[in-house]
């Protein structure tokens, strides 16, 4: 699989696409589900004239996109922990 997928906060993402590091960002609140996730993933792999099969989301090298690597660190938790909250 050559094309990565990241999350962010929405307001951090400019761009989805980075060609220079083949990294898809797409909003961390849709990293609820993989149905969510592959939904918006797609949508970026069509616009760069992707082609796709019915299901799940697939690389230009026609491998599938592996989420397993795309998961939101638990930073957000950790830092709720510290605070007290």
């Amino acid at each position: 699989m050559c094309i990565r997928v990241q999350y962010a906060p929405r307001h951090e993402i400019t761009d989805p696409w980075d060609a220079a590091r083949q990294v898809i960002t797409i909003p961390a609140e849709l990293s609820a589900t993989a149905l969510f996730t592959l939904r918006a993933v797609r949508a970026v792999l069509h616009e760069l004239d992707i082609p796709q099969d019915h299901f799940g989301a697939l690389c230009w090298c026609g491998d599938e996109i592996d989420l397993a690597a795309a998961h939101p660190s638990q930073q957000r938790q950790n830092e709720v922990i510290h605070l007290g909250a």
